[in-house]
Formats: structure tokens, sequence, C-alpha cells
């Protein structure tokens, strides 16, 4: 299997589509699959948005 992010060549792949406040299941988008490491990076980018304290008006 292939990282669509990194483009390695590893023996597993993730794809987080569903989680609290995330819900990838019911949009049309490009379904991408990451290896272990791209996997947590794209977890943490994730919830920084989401963790983000919100901005005034």
């Amino acid at each position: 299997m292939r990282c669509d992010f990194c483009g390695r060549v590893v023996d597993r792949v993730r794809r987080i589509a569903l989680d609290r406040d995330y819900d990838r299941l019911g949009q049309r988008h490009l379904v991408r699959y990451a290896c272990a490491e791209c996997s947590v990076r794209k977890e943490a980018e994730r919830r920084q948005v989401v963790d983000a304290p919100a901005k005034p008006l």
C-alpha cells in the first residue's frame, strides 16, 4: 500500500473519517489514506484547528 500524503510504500495505511466534531463520511471528497507517521501529523493538525480558540467577530 502507498501513503497518499508522503508516497511511501507501507504495510498499513489509516483513514480517520469519523470523530467527535469531525465527519467526513457525509461529504463528497477525495478519499486518501495515510501511513502511521502522516496519520499522526494530520490528526494533530486537525485537532489544532478544532481546539483553537474562537476568533472574536
